[in-house]
């Protein structure tokens, strides 16, 4: 990438909508299904994340989706894998899903790709498995809207958080974690949400009080230190 081409370069970390804006790196999210219906098709225009989301875990047949997700890992256009990680309200048991995360961090480790982690009341797991496993890429919690100080001490365990439209809230908790977080550490992102990413940034910046190129800038430099470049 020239440094025209890098200049202001807006990063959606995590999106479930496939887009496409000048400026803007958008990483779709790719579910890795239940069963092979048919293949995943990836076009040049688009980076990709890729995972078995623990809703979508197939309880007698999770060594086939590792076996897809492992096949899309190799492709240079999937640059995260994920989103992964353990959910207490939906999803086969917590056995199931922890077993199926650490298969997908070790998948992460082998392609050398980032982790982008869907975590639902399953944070002390998450720092358990982490110190466990110990990966050596970068972990990415996305949609962080919780406690700021459970976010403060998520990042003290070396986790990058990402925080989405929850920041357009007035007075959200996101927003307020926003305020105290080590931003060496952050992600901005649409997830679902109908909100373009541009107004998250906007937000951001206003919370931070920070012009908005620089913020552009700092993320940039998160992203690029990821090494997914």
């Amino acid at each position: 990438m020239s440094n025209s081409e890098s200049e202001n370069m807006i990063i959606d970390i995590h999106s479930h909508q496939r887009d496409h804006a000048a400026n803007i790196k958008k990483h779709f999210n790719i579910i890795i299904p239940q069963e092979e219906t048919e293949d995943i098709e990836l076009d040049a225009a688009t980076v990709y994340s890729a995972g078995i989301h623990p809703w979508y875990i197939a309880e007698t047949g999770f060594k086939d989706q590792l076996g897809w997700l492992r096949q899309l890992a190799k492709d240079d256009r999937v640059r995260m894998i994920g989103e992964c990680g353990i959910d207490k309200l939906k999803g086969p048991s917590l056995g199931i899903q922890e077993e199926v995360f650490i298969r997908q961090i070790r998948i992460a480790e082998e392609f050398r790709k980032p982790v982008i982690v869907h975590c639902v009341r399953a944070f002390n797991e998450m720092i358990s498995i982490k110190k466990v496993v110990r990966p050596k890429v970068p972990v990415i919690i996305h949609g962080y809207q919780k406690k700021p100080e459970l976010g403060l001490q998520l990042i003290e365990k070396g986790f990058y958080l990402s925080l989405g439209a929850d920041l357009l809230r007035d007075e959200s908790q996101a927003g307020q974690l926003l305020k105290q977080m080590d931003l060496s550490k952050l992600f901005l992102e649409t997830d679902d949400s109908e909100a373009d990413i541009v107004s998250i940034y906007r937000k951001a910046s206003e919370i931070l009080a920070m012009p908005l190129h620089e913020l552009e800038e700092l993320i940039y430099e998160n992203y690029l230190g990821l090494y997914i470049e």
